[in-house]
């Protein structure tokens, strides 16, 4: 489970642990299931935070926002932006050279599909992941 601070309705800690609570409080004992229990998370303004799924990275760069309020649950949220050309093609370049493999493999596939088998698997990785 993921855990935030909120004071005033806005989060102050995110995310937030037992090591968090523990150096927020040093004059307080927590038993170490504190966080997964509502009377004390309240007592202390910890709130669950409820997961989302992480946009995929593909063409865009996804980073983990502030949790927000929405009918009463606190959800995690992804801030998303794009990819500059640059970036798209160097991850085309990182993608390509993981699907080809170290030149071992690659020559091992070559021997045993021959030279022109390995330009068509070139090719479709190519085309699968196109420089911008």
């Amino acid at each position: 489970m993921i855990y935030a601070k909120v004071e005033n309705s806005a989060v102050t800690g995110y995310p937030y642990d037992m090591y968090k609570l523990r150096s927020d409080n040093p004059h307080t004992s927590f038993p170490i299931d504190s966080l997964s229990r509502e009377d004390i998370r309240s007592s202390f303004n910890v709130v669950e935070v409820s997961s989302s799924e992480k946009p995929s990275e593909d063409t865009q760069h996804v980073t983990e926002g502030t949790p927000v309020l929405s009918n009463g649950v606190w959800t995690q949220v992804w801030e998303i932006s794009p990819r500059t050309a640059g970036e798209l093609t160097e991850l085309a370049i990182y993608n390509r050279l993981e699907e080809y493999g170290t030149p071992e493999k690659q020559l091992e596939f070559i021997t045993e599909n021959g030279l022109e088998a390995w330009q068509a698997k070139v090719a479709e990785i190519k085309a699968k992941y196109p420089k911008s």
